[in-house]
C-alpha cells in the first residue's frame, strides 16, 4: 500500500496556526473572573468593631447582615472581562424614612398617660432630651430587628483586566456609604411637636391637694411681671389679655397667686368706685377643674358651712360664694347640679349655667315653654351645674343690666359679687365691700356691671353680696365682709390644680 505524504507547502502554512493557537492559549488568563471579584469585594468588609455598644452595635451588625453582591454573567475577552454586580446594602434613607412619625407617636401615647408636664418636658417646653433618646432607640430597635426591609440594591457595571497574574478591578464604586452614628435622630428629635397633657378632674370629689409651694404673694411689679412672663403662666395664658397689671395701684396690699402647669390664680385689690375691690383671675387648663359644691354633697342639704370649711373640703385653689340655692329663692330659675336639671321655674329668675366646656350660658324669665323644654336645653348644652341669682350683666358681650330685678337690692347700695368669663378657660371673679375706715362706700348694681364691663368680661352674672359673698384663694378670705365675718352657706364653686399626686 502506498503511504501518503504530507505535503511541504501545507506543513508551512499550518505551523503558523498552531504557534497562534499555542499563544493564545497561553497568554489567555486562567481563573474565574467573577470568583476573583467576589473574593475581592470580600476583603472590603471591615472587621467587627468589639467597641462598639448598645444600638451602635446593633447598627454595625445589621448592616454587616444585609450587606451582600450578586454577580451577573461576565463576558471574557483575553486579559479582560465585563460585566455587573448588584450591591443591597443597609440605605440610611429608607432606614430613616418616618422615623419622626414614630417618634411622635410615642410621644403622643406618652402624654395622654402623663400626669404633669415635667415628665416629659424641659421649663421652656421642649421635649426632655432623654425622652428623645428613648423615643429614637426603641423605633430604631424595632427597625434593626428586620433591617432587610430598609435595604437597597444598586446595580454596579465592572470592568477587570488581569495583571501580574491575577484579576484586577477598580473597587471604588463597591466601597458601600457608611451609616452615620444615630442616622436621622437630630432631625426627628427635632421635628416633635409637645403634646398638651389631657387634665380632665373626675366629676365628682375634691380636687388634688393644692402644692403649698405654688403660692405666693408680692406688691413688687418686677416679681409678678416675672411670674406672668415664666413658661408655665404663658403656656396657660395662651395668648389671651390679662385684666391684671402689675403697675395697677393696688391699695398698698400684696398681689397673691396660685401657679401651676395647670391653673393660675391671681387675686389683688384696688378702688372701685370708693369700695374696695377684691378681684380674682384665673386661668385653667381643663374645665373640669372649675367645680361645684353642695353641703354634704347633696341637692336640697339644709346642712351649712363657712366658707372657708367648703374650700378645706374641696382642696380648692379659689373659692367664690355661690348661689345659697337653699334660701328663699328657690323658686327663681334653673338649678342643675351634676349635669341634672334639678329644679326648674320657666316663669322667673335669670340662671347662669356652667357647659363642660366651662363657658357660660344664661337663661332667662319665660325663655322655656316648659321644664320638658329646659331640660332638653340643658342636655344639649352639656351644662355641667348653674348658679340662680342674677341678675345677668353681660351676654356675649351685651350690656343686658337690667334696671330692676326681684332680689338683690339693685337699686341701693350693696355689697356686690359677680362673676364673669374673660376668655377660653378665663374667669374673673369680683367683689365690692366697705372698708369702716376708708373705702366707706356700698354701690350700686349698675355700677357693680361697669367694672365687669371695664375688666373685659364677655359674659358675667350677679352672685348673692352682703355677707354672702366671699373670694378665698388656699383657704383664706381675702376680700373684707359685711358685718366682719364669714357667713355660712350652703354652697361654693372652686377652681381646682389637676396635679394629682
Amino acid at each position: 500500500m502506498k503511504k501518503k505524504h504530507v505535503s511541504p507547502l501545507l506543513l508551512l502554512l499550518l505551523i503558523p496556526l498552531v504557534c497562534a493557537a499555542a499563544a493564545l492559549a497561553l497568554l489567555r488568563p486562567k481563573g474565574d473572573p467573577a470568583k476573583a471579584l467576589q473574593t475581592a469585594l470580600a476583603s472590603l468588609s471591615a472587621p467587627a468593631d468589639t467597641s462598639l455598644t448598645g444600638l451602635d452595635a446593633e447598627l454595625a451588625d445589621a448592616f454587616g447582615r444585609c450587606l451582600r453582591y450578586e454577580f451577573g454573567p461576565f463576558e471574557q475577552k483575553l486579559r479582560s472581562a465585563s460585566g455587573t454586580v448588584t450591591r443591597t446594602a443597609l440605605d440610611a434613607g429608607l432606614l430613616t424614612d418616618g422615623l419622626a412619625e414614630e417618634m411622635q407617636s410615642k410621644l403622643n401615647a406618652r402624654a395622654a398617660a402623663a400626669k404633669r408636664s415635667a415628665e416629659l418636658y424641659t421649663e421652656d417646653g421642649a421635649v426632655l432630651p432623654a425622652l428623645c433618646e428613648a423615643f429614637y432607640t426603641e423605633v430604631m430597635e424595632a427597625r434593626l430587628s428586620h433591617a432587610e426591609d430598609y435595604c437597597r440594591s444598586v446595580e454596579i457595571p465592572v470592568t477587570m483586566t488581569f495583571e501580574g497574574g491575577e484579576w484586577k478591578a477598580d473597587l471604588s464604586a463597591f466601597v458601600p456609604e457608611t451609616l452615620p452614628s444615630r442616622p436621622g435622630f437630630e432631625v426627628s428629635a427635632a421635628a416633635l411637636e409637645p403634646v398638651p397633657l389631657h387634665y380632665t378632674l373626675p366629676r365628682t370629689g375634691p380636687g388634688p391637694v393644692p402644692d403649698p409651694a405654688c403660692y405666693g404673694e408680692s406688691d413688687d411689679p418686677q416679681v409678678l411681671a416675672r411670674l406672668l412672663e415664666s413658661p408655665t403662666a404663658q403656656r396657660l395664658i395662651n395668648g389671651q389679655k390679662l385684666d391684671f397689671d402689675p403697675a395697677r395701684d393696688m391699695l398698698g396690699r400684696p398681689v397673691r397667686w396660685y401657679l401651676d402647669e395647670t391653673i393660675l390664680s391671681l387675686v389683688w385689690q384696688q378702688d372701685e368706685h370708693g369700695a374696695v375691690g377684691t378681684f380674682a383671675e384665673v386661668f385653667i387648663a381643663d374645665a373640669s377643674q372649675l367645680r361645684r359644691k353642695l353641703a354634704d354633697d347633696e341637692f336640697g342639704s339644709y346642712q351649712y358651712y363657712f366658707p372657708h370649711e367648703f374650700a378645706e373640703q374641696t382642696n380648692a385653689v379659689l373659692a367664690c360664694s355661690g348661689d345659697f340655692y337653699n334660701s328663699g329663692r328657690a323658686d327663681y330659675g334653673l338649678y342643675v347640679y351634676d349635669g341634672e336639671l334639678m329644679r326648674c321655674c320657666v316663669t322667673a329668675g335669670q340662671s347662669c349655667l356652667f357647659t363642660d366646656r366651662g363657658d357660660m350660658l344664661f337663661t332667662y324669665e319665660n325663655q322655656f315653654a316648659s321644664e320638658d323644654e329646659a331640660r332638653r336645653f340643658v342636655k344639649e348644652n352639656n351644662v355641667l351645674f348653674s348658679l340662680s341669682f342674677g341678675p345677668v350683666l353681660i351676654d356675649n358681650g351685651r350690656d343686658v343690666t337690667p334696671e330692676d330685678y326681684p332680689f338683690g337690692e339693685v337699686r341701693e347700695g350693696y355689697a356686690r359679687c359677680a362673676v364673669g368669663q374673660l376668655g377660653e378657660r378665663h374667669y374673673l371673679m369680683m367683689t365690692l365691700n366697705r372698708e369702716w375706715l376708708d373705702h366707706d362706700v356700698l354701690v350700686v348694681l349698675r355700677k357693680a356691671a361697669d367694672s365687669m364691663i371695664a375688666h373685659g368680661c364677655i359674659n358675667a352674672y350677679t352672685l348673692d353680696g352682703g355677707q354672702t359673698g366671699s373670694i378665698l384663694l388656699g383657704g383664706e378670705l381675702i376680700n373684707p365682709v359685711q358685718f366682719g365675718t364669714e357667713r355660712e352657706m350652703s354652697d361654693i364653686f372652686y377652681f381646682a390644680t389637676a396635679l394629682t399626686d
